[in-house]
């Protein structure tokens, strides 16, 4: 899938799980804006493509999943809440991160 096809699709959902290579695509014609290293489940990212927010990170299951967000302060929050979900995990609290919500 082009890139154009993937933020129209992604638009119209919550969220949408891409391939590597379109992953690799996507960071390749957007500006990083952040990247977090969850040192759990790879990086969390945000990218603007165009004049898109693209909120970037890895599932469990090892799927690319990618969402618009409407501002860089919403995608700080949503980030910093993954950041302390993954530092608690380290303590062995059985915390879960829903990616598809």
């Amino acid at each position: 899938m082009n890139l154009e096809r993937i933020i129209s699709s992604v638009k119209k959902n919550k969220y949408l799980i891409i391939s590597e290579p379109e992953l690799n695509e996507l960071l390749s014609h957007s500006k990083m804006i952040i990247e977090e290293n969850t040192y759990i489940s790879d990086k969390i990212r945000l990218l603007k493509f165009h004049d898109n927010l693209i909120m970037q990170e890895k599932t469990t299951k090892d799927e690319y999943l990618i969402r618009v967000m409407k501002s860089k302060k919403e995608t700080e929050q949503l980030i910093k809440q993954r950041l302390e979900i993954y530092n608690r995990m380290w303590d062995g609290c059985g915390c879960k991160v829903d990616y598809y919500k």
